[in-house]
Order: C-alpha cells, then sequence, then structure tokens
C-alpha cells in the first residue's frame, strides 16, 4: 500500500521516457492505479488475486477481472500476503490455478521466515509451498 497516483504516473513517465525496445519492463501497481498504464510499453501485472473466479467475496479481485483491465501477469505468494494475511500453500497454490485459467503469468513467490532458515530446514519449507502448487495444477 505504498505510494499514490503521483507517484504512479512519475514511475509511468520516467519508465516510458526510457528505450525499451529490447527488454521487457512488469509492473504490478496496486489496483486501483492499474488502468494508469493502460496504453503503455510495459508489462502490467496485479499484486495478488482471489482463489474464486465469483462470488460474494467482497474486496476480492479475481483472475478475469485483472485480465479485463490488461494485466498479464499477477504476484502470488509474496510473504507479507502469508505473513499478514495467513495464507496458506493451498490457498496460495489455488490462486496459481485461478492465475493459469484466464492465461495470467503466476509470479510465484516462495521464500523462508529468518526461524526457518536458522533451524535449516528452508529447503523443505519451499519444497512445501512448490509441491502444493504442483499438485493444484496437476504437474
Amino acid at each position: 500500500m505504498n505510494g499514490n497516483l503521483e507517484l504512479v504516473e512519475q514511475v509511468k513517465e520516467a519508465l516510458q521516457s526510457n528505450d525499451l525496445t529490447h527488454v521487457d519492463v512488469l509492473v504490478c501497481p496496486p489496483y486501483p492505479y492499474l488502468a494508469t498504464f493502460g496504453k503503455s510499453n510495459l508489462l502490467l501485472g496485479g499484486q495478488n488475486l482471489s482463489e474464486y473466479a465469483s462470488g460474494a467475496h467482497t474486496g476480492e479481485i479475481s483472475a478475469s477481472m485483472l485480465s479485463d483491465v490488461g494485466c498479464q501477469y499477477v504476484i502470488v505468494g509474496h510473504s507479507e500476503r502469508r505473513t499478514d494475511n495467513g495464507e496458506s500453500n493451498t490457498e496460495v497454490a489455488r490462486k496459481v490455478k485461478a492465475a493459469l485459467s484466464e492465461k495470467l503469468v503466476a509470479v510465484l513467490c516462495v521464500g523462508e521466515p529468518e526461524s526457518v532458515r536458522d533451524e535449516g530446514t528452508f529447503f523443505d519449507y519451499i519444497a512445501a509451498q512448490l509441491d502444493a502448487v504442483l499438485d493444484e495444477i496437476g504437474i
């Protein structure tokens, strides 16, 4: 929830004033500012999405809504969402599946808290995150 419309417009202007013909630049602004990047040479992504395609889920954003506003990507499983909102590996996996159902590229975030790193069990921790997604999407 950082920034405001003025900052988003400054970022857009700064990015578009450069020659980006040989690189792909993905921006994932907060949902209210996605339309700011509608007609640009930048790739657009959402910061999150709902695992549900529709229904009574006030405040949630579906994969189709992101697609409707021009998103091609969406961030899923960010550590802040996992920590602040208690998103489980299963919920993250369902979000990846929802993204893929709308042909969005899911930018899957995996990682471990410092306590897990200190215990030396981070490989198992990250493997569980990946396994949940692979099981959900059928790979």
